[in-house]
């Protein structure tokens, strides 16, 4: 078996090649769940794991950082594209959007309230312009629509719908072509949909596993148990001062004892669980990659068909987003084990 010294040159090696880190890679550098967790003399033990997952942590973040600015690069660059594209998906005129731009910065430095009255009604009859360009329906007609009865609402979808099929027939192969385009636009966000379920429907199941052990009935009477003589022993001290005198030394060690003994009571019966679920977590998110692969694959083409504008990521990045969660879980496998330096707490 490796020791975690040859894996982190092993990683390092991969860095300064700039070969990219697949999310198996982090993964492999991680520790295994500890075993006895619940020991009073595990301090030691406890330092080096932290110390360990801290380094891979790092790694890791120092990655998602890098890839993030890369991307937010990408989208600063593609985000003119991406406006032309959707203005010319709107069917608006460009020239009546830089209109709008224009009217949204002077008010901006409008400076009078009757200046911005002025300019609030530009803004409107350009909205109306605009409706009028992309959809052949007037601001007015919409509030017309809106003081109908259900009736009236009724005949003037009727109407309308009559007057796109009117437009259809004009010209059925540029309709023809826009829905093939739907299609397997529509095709394209059905498959990322189902995979996206898929995927949180399984990723629900292992966090309500975790949550579920801090609900454990059992579990929260040891914890009340402790709250209870932890309560105690602070009365004996607040009663002990206001007479100005020590607090019983047999009684405190007795408490004392009931308390590390209940600690110990509630760290067996939950940090077993809390590795059994942690290592099904772990063989999930193992086995899933491909998945989250193909999963961020769908994203970035879904974005791509939306946009216009191709910004995807490097690969593997929604893969490595899992890993951090992982980490994340990894992190807590001692958070059962309550003992700490009130059980040290001498006189």
């Amino acid at each position: 078996m490796k020791t975690i010294l040859s894996a982190f040159i092993l990683m390092f090696s991969i860095i300064s090649t700039n070969a990219q880190i697949k999310p198996e890679g982090y993964l492999n550098l991680l520790p295994d769940a500890p075993g006895n967790v619940c020991s009073e003399e595990n301090s030691d033990a406890k330092e080096k794991f932290n110390s360990e997952i801290a380094k891979v942590d790092e790694l890791l973040k120092n990655e998602l950082s890098r890839r993030h600015k890369i991307t937010d690069a990408k989208v600063a660059a593609g985000k003119p594209k991406m406006m032309d594209n959707a203005i010319k998906q709107s069917g608006v005129s460009p020239e009546l959007v830089k209109k709008l731009q224009a009217l949204d910065q002077k008010m901006k430095g409008a400076s009078s309230q009757e200046e911005k009255d002025v300019l609030k009604k530009e803004k409107k009859a350009l909205a109306d312009q605009m409706m009028q360009e992309s959809m052949n329906i007037s601001m007015g007609e919409i509030e017309s629509v809106k003081k109908m009865d259900k009736a009236g609402q009724k005949a003037w979808a009727t109407a309308y719908g009559t007057e796109k099929q009117a437009e259809v027939m004009a010209d059925p192969k540029k309709y023809k072509d826009m829905n093939a385009t739907n299609m397997e636009k529509y095709k394209l966000q059905a498959s990322q949909k189902q995979l996206s379920d898929s995927l949180n429907a399984q990723q629900k199941k292992y966090m309500t596993m975790f949550s579920d052990l801090d609900e454990n009935p059992e579990g929260k009477k040891l914890l009340a148990k402790i709250e209870s003589i932890r309560k105690e022993i602070y009365d004996m001290y607040t009663e002990a001062t206001k007479h100005e005198k020590s607090p019983d030394q047999q009684k405190l060690e007795q408490l004392r004892d009931e308390m590390r003994a209940t600690k110990k009571s509630y760290c067996a019966l939950l940090s077993p669980k809390y590795a059994d679920v942690l290592n099904k977590y772990k063989i999930f998110i193992q086995s899933s990659i491909p998945a989250y692969d193909r999963f961020e694959k769908l994203t970035n083409e879904v974005n791509a068909s939306m946009t216009g504008v191709d910004i995807s990521p490097e690969p593997g990045e929604f893969g490595l987003g899992q890993i951090s969660g992982y980490i994340n879980r990894l992190k807590d496998a001692y958070k059962y084990n309550l003992y700490g330096p009130e059980d040290l707490t001498i006189g």
